[in-house]
């Protein structure tokens, strides 16, 4: 799987990680200049459905079994765990793929 260059990603986003009640990973994504053209809710929607669509090649290419959720009207993505055996395995999962995108 080819991994995003840090240092050639537009620093345009930063992400918020949280869980759900469940202990699912959460990735809100917040534009880094709020009245900037990228905080535009399209623009976050575009982003966050380019972050997902990464985020399930990934997954396959992991054989994981949780299900990535897009709710683009709150800039989040969140990583639904099948099993609760997964959770360590989504939370590096999400941090490596935050940390590849330059959004941690």
């Amino acid at each position: 799987m080819k991994k995003t260059n840090p240092a050639l990603t537009n620093r345009i986003y930063r992400a918020e990680l949280s869980h759900t009640p469940a202990g699912s990973p959460i990735a809100t994504i917040v534009p880094i200049n709020a009245k900037g053209p990228s905080a535009h809710h399209r623009q976050v929607a575009s982003f966050i459905y380019d972050l997902a669509s990464e985020m399930e090649k990934r997954s396959e290419a992991l054989g994981a079994h949780w299900v990535i959720s897009v709710e683009a009207w709150n800039a989040r993505v969140i990583v639904e765990l099948a099993s609760e055996t997964e959770a360590k395995a989504a939370n590096e999962f999400l941090a490596n793929l935050l940390s590849d995108r330059n959004l941690a």
